[in-house]
């Protein structure tokens, strides 16, 4: 890389293939999912085969201009080969660290479909991706040289920029390479979709609402005028793991989503506006029959709780958020949840009353727990409560040992906090799996 030229191509090939394979071996993250060669940092830092699809098959072919698909901070690449595999399109990642560079010109190689004469147009250009003018010159110079006269433009803009990973929450002056510059820069090669811009905007889901505004300020004043949608994206484990703005061309008619993943495929998906969560505090110990449900927290991290109410819960029914905040979201109900797949999915767990307890599991109560839920017809009862992080599996499995002679239903067991005037105290509640 000479000081004229800041900026270098790397060219998917058998030969970057065997280069890659010279310093990090092709290996699957999952049984029937492709071998990518990635470091560990690299591993903790790409994206999910699965997930990398599902979003790639999110995107309506028929939405992008003419051009090829840009990734601004490419990575592994198993973002930008997922959208290139489905939707047919050559691809350009621009990465700053040349040996990362080689490893995603690789997996970019290792995954192209060799019939497809576009995945010749693939590159990885090492250098700053807000130097636009810099990486496409370089793009199309290594076009020229390889015998394509063509200038494609970009049809569509991706970037998922670094932050600090050890962070409760992120800003979003962490991020590398700037939003506001990779945007201000790739505007003039940014070819229009039926409904402006396609970009999509991988972001921290640590940003709070004040830093999504900010965002949404960014995209504003460089492309005004064009619908957004904000994605929160949840893969079942008590957390919002991914957030995304989807600009343009890449928007629904709706502000926000919310999606449950599964391990492949998408499993549910609500869209809606922001709506405020209201809580309840609970006085009396929830009825006996009354149904309670752990939601996904992505539901109300998005905003979409209404939207969610009014599929899940028949109209006149009655209800109330008990908890609001953190990974286990309560809703007390009366009636049971609907079978609809779009609310299924983001339930946790959902069953009607059966006890309550006045104190939390204990490695000295487990035999009578067990023996009072067997009474009730439960054969196992899953610890969906706040314990110590360090007793809570031993509880239960000392809990699955007690009962495992016992036939019956499932069940699961809450904290509920419960309001007197005597002062605040939890509840410990088993709830009969519907």
């Amino acid at each position: 890389m000479s000081e004229e030229n800041s900026h270098a191509t790397v060219k998917p090939s058998k030969s970057v293939a065997n280069e890659a394979e010279n310093r990090v071996g092709a290996k699957s993250a999952r049984k029937g999912e492709p071998e990518f060669h990635l470091t560990e940092q690299m591993r903790r830092l790409s994206t999910p085969w699965g997930v990398a699809l599902a979003r790639a098959n999110q995107i309506d072919p028929a939405s992008l201009g003419p051009g090829i698909i840009l990734d601004a901070a490419v990575g592994s690449g198993l973002q930008l080969v997922a959208y290139s595999n489905v939707l047919k399109r050559p691809s350009l990642g621009v990465e700053i660290d040349g040996n990362v560079a080689v490893l995603c010109a690789a997996n970019m190689f290792a995954a192209a479909d060799s019939d497809d004469i576009q995945r010749s147009m693939d590159r990885v250009i090492i250098g700053d991706s807000t130097d636009s003018e810099g990486v496409m010159n370089e793009f199309w110079s290594s076009l020229r040289e390889s015998g394509t006269r063509a200038h494609p433009p970009v049809a569509m803009l991706h970037l998922d920029p670094a932050r600090p990973r050890d962070a409760q929450k992120h800003h979003i002056d962490e991020m590398e390479p700037s939003i506001e510059s990779v945007l201000s820069s790739w505007k003039q090669y940014l070819e229009l979709g039926p409904r402006g811009p396609c970009i999509l905007l991988d972001l921290s889901p640590r940003l709070d609402s004040g830093q999504r505004s900010m965002v949404d300020e960014i995209v504003e004043k460089v492309f005004p005028g064009y619908s957004r949608t904000w994605e929160w994206m949840s893969r079942g484990g008590g957390r919002v793991d991914r957030l995304s703005l989807w600009i343009g061309s890449l928007s629904s008619s709706q502000p926000r989503r919310c999606i449950r993943m599964g391990t492949k495929n998408i499993m549910s998906e609500i869209e809606g506006d922001e709506n405020e969560v209201i809580g309840i505090r609970l006085l009396e110990p929830p009825p006996f029959e009354s149904w309670i449900t752990i939601v996904d927290p992505v539901v109300l991290e998005s905003g979409l709780q209404d939207d969610w109410i009014s599929k899940a819960i028949p109209d006149g029914s009655g209800y109330s958020w008990i908890r609001t905040e953190g990974r286990r979201p309560l809703l007390i109900h009366t009636e049971p949840i609907s079978e609809d797949d779009d609310v299924r999915g983001f339930v946790v767990s959902t069953g009607q009353v059966v006890q309550h307890r006045l104190s939390p599991p204990e490695e000295h109560t487990i035999a009578q727990i067990a023996s009072s839920l067997a009474r009730l017809e439960i054969g196992s009862v899953t610890l969906r409560c706040s314990l110590d992080p360090e007793m809570h599996p031993k509880l239960q499995r000392r809990l699955h040992k007690a009962m495992r002679e016992v036939e019956g239903s499932r069940s699961f067991m809450v904290d509920i906090e419960l309001s007197r005037e005597t002062g605040d105290y939890s509840m410990f509640v088993v709830c009969r799996e519907d």
